[in-house]
């Protein structure tokens, strides 16, 4: 039996001073394991939507659960692949993977202590994505394409 993961319900979220509603009263329901899309204009509240969900920004009127916890914080299971991809100029691919791992208190120690380790699981994972090969490359030596699944 399917289970709900992500409720919305009757979720409004108001930016600025004068309060300019972005999204009115907005329900829906996702099942774990579903796949969906959302799609609209430029906009439409495509982006705050998510946000909301991800905990990023809390509704003005509404809840909003995921796994059947009220959101009212940023959620740390939730990851966010932004529009431009977001690659630190002067490290390499491998680095720019690796910085999260470097600067994350539970990991920093790990990852100085055990660093061919690491650059091995790096390595893979961008083979994984069909970017093998890529990791001594800078940002600017990589097509737009590959920039986003190293920023992913």
């Amino acid at each position: 039996m399917p289970t709900v993961f992500i409720e919305v319900n009757e979720a409004s979220l108001a930016y600025g001073e004068d309060d300019q509603l972005v999204l009115d009263k907005t329900t829906l329901s996702i099942q774990k394991g579903e796949f969906v899309a959302i799609v609209g204009p430029s906009g439409c509240g495509k982006s705050s939507l998510l946000k909301m969900v991800s905990g990023l920004i809390l509704p003005s009127s509404g809840t909003v659960t995921v796994a059947g916890e009220k959101v009212d914080r940023p959620l740390s299971q939730v990851g966010m692949a932004f529009q431009n991809s977001i690659l630190l100029p002067w490290r390499t691919a491998l680095d720019n993977v690796m910085l999260p791992l470097e600067i994350v208190a539970g990991h920093r120690h790990r990852v100085r202590a055990e660093r061919p380790a690491y650059e091995r699981k790096v390595s893979a994972l961008l083979a994984d994505v069909g970017l093998k090969g890529v990791e001594h490359l800078y940002p600017w030596q990589l097509s737009g394409g590959m920039q986003q699944r190293v920023s992913l």
